[in-house]
């Protein structure tokens, strides 16, 4: 019988900078690799049932400029954490009110936060040797300059920025770590499988969307979808993965939506390289000069309308309380993503690293093989 290897866990983060030492609003966690962390909590301005497509653009556009204030060399990565909580009746005065939130007191209810995090691009090469990355104290204060930009910016489009403190970092971090957004979470073991992961008496599975090494995708996407059918709502706005909100049986949702974003310049080079390469071989097979014809297509895009070329990762975690629970929010889900158009990952084998990248700051953890090559705007379509 084979024996299971035990391993302690470790924490990919090593220690605070706290603003009220420096005089900022925020505090800056450090990830394992030495690069600064910040964190933003914003309020979606879109809401669920406004059915207006105006408010979806916008809030893309939104996203786009905080992308591009961001800019080169850097992580944004976005956490929707769809959680259940119980309602305490709230005290009221009035005898009628009183009852009324009496009588809802103890039942289940929905929440939805969003959270946002910038830190730096670490290297592909220096995470197999767990070397930490060259730190400078000009690139660490162009961040936290960018973030106040960034800041301004959602706090014009009613946002509701919010920076995040130590204690507000701990409190997703540790939702994360122990799939339970409670005030005072318990941790427990962790079962790594191909399949899922086993914290506790949860069971946790992570469902990416792209297998690098097939990927299907939309080759439009919109950054909102039209509900579609017979009747009278068939032309109703609804957000691409308006699904999430839908699905049952579930204790906790993290939908984690990571774009990286590497030096232009020379992410244009390789390409044209790329491009040349193929064109060479296309006598020999269409497929190739079908993939010359879409790098042509990207570089045009990036020459004509300034959109950045990022990578990308985007993959929903969540969490039940039995295995048949698990699989049947997994069913779902990808019944749901097959219908837009998306074939989710079959590789995606490598569950404890999914769900590492998925700790609030941990983007920088996710691998080359994760990670799919496109524009920002089309990457920000992705987004819930």
């Amino acid at each position: 019988m084979a024996t299971t290897k035990k391993q302690a866990f470790r924490i990919p983060f090593i220690g605070y900078d706290h603003g009220k030492d420096f005089n900022w609003d925020f505090d800056v966690l450090f990830g394992q690799y030495g690069n600064p962390i910040i964190g933003i909590k914003i309020k979606n301005i879109v809401e669920q049932y406004s059915a207006d497509p105006d408010s979806y653009l916008n809030f893309h556009t939104v996203l786009n400029q905080v992308v591009s204030i961001i800019g080169e060399g850097r992580i944004v990565q976005k956490l929707d954490i769809f959680s259940k909580k119980r309602y305490t009746a709230e005290q009221s005065n009035q005898f009628l009110q009183q009852k009324y939130s009496e009588h809802f007191d103890g039942r289940l209810f929905k929440t939805i936060e969003t959270v946002l995090f910038f830190t730096d691009i670490i290297d592909d090469k220096l995470k197999k040797k767990n070397k930490h990355y060259n730190f400078s104290e000009k690139s660490y204060k162009e961040l936290r300059d960018k973030c106040q930009k960034v800041f301004m910016l959602l706090k014009q489009s009613d946002c509701e920025p919010q920076f995040l403190f130590k204690k507000d970092l701990e409190y997703y971090i540790s939702g994360v770590l122990s799939m339970q957004f409670s005030e005072s979470p318990t941790f427990d073991n962790i079962k790594s499988t191909n399949e899922f992961l086993h914290i506790g008496n949860r069971f946790v599975k992570n469902i990416s969307y792209v297998d690098v090494e097939n990927i299907d995708l939309p080759s439009e996407i919109e950054p909102y979808s039209i509900l579609g059918g017979n009747g009278a709502a068939a032309e109703t706005a609804v957000d691409n993965f308006s699904f999430i909100n839908e699905l049952e049986d579930y204790e906790t949702i993290v939908y984690n939506q990571i774009i990286t974003i590497p030096l232009q310049a020379q992410q244009q080079r390789e390409l044209d390289k790329k491009k040349k390469k193929h064109e060479g071989a296309a006598n020999n097979s269409p497929s190739n000069a079908i993939i010359a014809d879409e790098i042509q297509t990207l570089l045009h895009n990036i020459a004509i309308d300034g959109q950045l070329v990022v990578n990308a990762h985007f993959s929903i975690l969540f969490s039940a309380q039995t295995l048949e629970k698990m699989e049947n929010i997994q069913s779902m889900i990808e019944n749901k993503l097959f219908t837009k158009g998306i074939i989710v990952s079959k590789n995606a084998y490598n569950q404890l690293e999914l769900w590492r990248s998925a700790i609030p700051g941990n983007g920088t953890e996710l691998r080359e093989y994760d990670l799919f090559m496109t524009t920002s705007e089309a990457a920000l379509c992705f987004f819930f």
